[in-house]
């Protein structure tokens, strides 16, 4: 008669309050302080304690609204050993009872109109009815989907139905938790859903105003690119500062903002050459004018302004109480500054956070120049160690632990900002490792789920600060050896099915023991490896998985500087063999080709082109033609013909054209193992004529 109170477990009950006070709950409990539970007719809760205090929950009301005769303002310990012991007791009935069929959830589609109105505000339920009418696209995922109950996933928060239509259990994880206006969007989606795609496992359904087309003019962002192209990023950002802040402000105007991101993207990327640092990628110039003029395409097809432009996006959501898995980080460095991006996980919404914090080494003594190379990795270990990110959150600590927080914000693209308040906003708890309970899209089993999700590609989602990370749970993990040219570990993961994905990670001196530590973990040194998460790129059409941690007997972080006993004798008792690169399949290496003759051309700029671009760009066309791609190589002879003979605005779209064609066929690489089904139910792929891809 109660199934909104089954699912709270010490794990939902730590969502709503904090560990201390359910710690202190089970403790109790486990010592004897138990209610006697009486459900009355309406199904209201009373639970009677010995020392006479009665808590009484009605049906349909989460724990914040039950009452309790305590003194205690808020939840107290008795309604969560109240929930506990009727969890407890529900389930022994259950067993005892072993002919009785266990039914999953009624759909939250099925909740009635009243049952909305008794359990909101009635504020609340205007808020969500001018919210539907606006119009707003909802993901609908039920549990075939991975989910771990059915699940509706908005613009700004994530709601679980943890018992179905008894909407009082439901969690959002904005500020209310309970009982607000993304319950009841959540609600009417489902009701959308159950209609159409009453079976489907995932499914995007409209709520209110139909979806139009969204189109921005493309002129004011060619003009920026054809900026960047005249000067090139070796002239500093003064020649294209104008043309950025029309391109940002129309942008702005238009609610864009995953164009506002990438035009922030763009312009970081200018500071970084201006300030000669090593973050600085000529290629990463290329990267981020694709997926620019991608957004643009794709985001003029009806229903995808949301996804594709961020439009209609809120900037932030400020979040209540949060529990978060650190999933694994990585630091990098410039000069005497570090950046350290942890990659954190909510296990009860399904979603993935970005930590963005920025350190600094202090400059070191005169004898601690003279020390050497040692001593500045113990300076830089010492500083690290004592570093925080939020009151009372040590970055060292956070690694490998979870987190609970409170008053955090949540921005559109997934980065998260701590309050820093108080000390008793954040805590840090131990974290086992145990990431079974973590469901896609953050933890998978199969190979094959990655190939499926890497046939839509990233620019027709929302964009994620924490990039393509995943979790991936190998069946056994084959042929693990060390390069030591390339300074690199690799090996090979596998699934049940036996598909493989490759684990590959290199050297880098901001973290000097992380081949040590991988190869301890690769060995058996620290128990078998049951978890590896890191970043998913693609080595033309097979994933690869630069680690981040490892989950073994523990959480081993690859980041931090210390490393095990014996992990040092593991990399050396590695076989020898070479590391498998990207330029190793000759079609990826032709793709990669071009986009470095983008990435020159952007660099430089016409006026400071070198010499040999030229000839390099025409071999390249002949490559091209000679593998069977014709518009490829015919878009770059159109690139070569507009650096000869520059006109206004014909270089930035040629330029735009042959980059966004460029990413097709390199996705196409992927797309053509993918199942015909998904290669069907991409939103964009090599399909597509490449004549329609010109932005007139």
């Amino acid at each position: 008669m109660r199934p909104d109170l089954l699912h709270l477990s010490p794990e939902a009950l730590t969502q709503l309050t904090n560990a201390g006070l359910v710690r202190r709950a089970v403790r109790e409990r486990e010592a004897g302080y138990v209610p006697d539970l009486t459900l009355e007719a309406d199904a209201t809760l009373l639970a009677a304690f010995p020392d006479g205090v009665v808590v009484r929950w009605p049906a349909g009301k989460p724990p914040a609204q039950a009452h309790c005769s305590c003194p205690a303002t808020g939840i107290c310990r008795h309604r969560l050993i109240a929930a506990l012991q009727f969890r407890a007791e529900a389930g022994a009935a259950r067993l005892a009872s072993a002919s009785e069929p266990v039914t999953p959830p009624v759909s939250p589609g099925a909740t009635t109109n009243a049952a909305l109105a008794a359990l909101l505000a009635p504020a609340v339920l205007a808020r969500a009815e001018k919210e539907r009418d606006a119009g707003l696209t909802v993901l609908v995922r039920r549990r075939a989907a991975g989910e771990p109950c059915d699940t509706a996933r908005l613009p700004a928060a994530t709601v679980r139905f943890w018992a179905g239509s008894a909407i009082e259990a439901a969690r959002c994880d904005c500020i209310q938790q309970a009982a607000c206006a993304h319950v009841a969007l959540g609600v009417w989606a489902f009701r959308l859903a159950d209609v159409a795609s009453p079976t489907a496992a995932s499914v995007e359904v409209r709520l209110g105003a139909p979806a139009t087309a969204v189109r921005l003019d493309p002129t004011v962002y060619l003009d920026y690119l054809g900026a960047l192209l005249q000067h090139g990023a070796v002239a500093g950002m003064a020649g294209s500062a104008q043309a950025l802040s029309l391109a940002r402000a129309a942008a702005t105007d238009a609610g864009a903002e995953w164009i506002v991101a990438t035009l922030a993207v763009l312009e970081d990327w200018s500071a970084a050459w201006a300030a000669r640092s090593v973050r600085y990628a000529a290629e990463a110039g290329v990267d981020a004018i694709t997926e620019l003029f991608l957004r643009l395409k794709l985001g003029a097809a009806p229903g995808r302004a949301r996804a594709v432009l961020g439009i209609g996006l809120p900037h932030e959501v400020a979040l209540d109480r949060l529990r978060l898995f650190c999933l694994g980080a990585r630091t990098e460095r410039d000069g005497d500054g570090r950046r350290t991006r942890l990659v954190l996980a909510d296990p009860d919404t399904g979603t993935l956070m970005a930590l963005v914090h920025d350190w600094r080494v202090p400059p070191p003594a005169d004898a601690a120049v003279a020390a050497g190379p040692e001593e500045a990795a113990r300076r830089e270990a010492r500083q690290r160690a004592s570093e925080r990110v939020a009151p009372g959150v040590k970055l060292e600590s956070l690694i490998s632990r979870q987190l609970l927080s409170r008053q955090a914000r949540r921005f559109a693209d997934g980065r998260i900002a701590l309050a820093r308040a108080h000390h008793s906003q954040n805590s840090l708890l131990p974290q086992s490792g145990d990431w079974e309970g973590l469901t896609r899209p953050l933890r998978t089993t199969r190979v094959a789920d990655l190939m499926r999700e890497r046939s839509r590609h990233p620019l027709v989602m929302a964009r994620q600060a924490a990039g393509a990370f995943v979790v991936f749970s190998p069946a056994r993990i084959a042929n693990a050896f060390f390069d030591p040219h390339a300074q690199t570990v690799q090996c090979t993961a596998l699934d049940a099915a036996g598909a493989e994905l490759l684990i590959t990670r290199s050297h880098a001196a901001e973290a000097r023991r992380a081949l040590e530590k991988l190869a301890g973990a690769l060995s058996g040194l620290h128990g078998s490896c049951r978890h590896i998460a890191g970043r998913l790129s693609w080595q033309g059409k097979l994933p690869a998985l630069e680690p981040w941690s490892l989950v073994c007997d523990q959480v081993i972080s690859l980041d931090d500087t210390g490393a095990a006993s014996g992990d040092a004798d593991a990399l050396t008792a590695l076989p020898l063999g070479r590391a498998s690169a990207a330029d190793d399949d000759p079609l990826l290496a032709t793709l990669l080709a071009v986009r470095a003759l983008l990435a020159m051309l952007l660099h430089h700029g016409i006026r400071a082109l070198p010499p040999s671009w030229p000839a390099d760009s025409q071999a390249a066309v002949a490559r091209l033609r000679q593998i069977g791609w014709p518009a490829l190589a015919d878009a770059l002879a159109a690139l070569n013909e507009a650096v000869r003979e520059p006109q206004a605005g014909r270089l930035s779209r040629e330029f735009s054209t042959l980059a966004i064609l460029r990413q097709l066929h390199e996705d196409a690489l992927v797309q053509a193992e993918a199942p015909e089904r998904d290669r069907c139910d991409a939103s964009h792929g090599a399909r597509e004529n490449p004549a329609d891809l010109a932005l007139d």
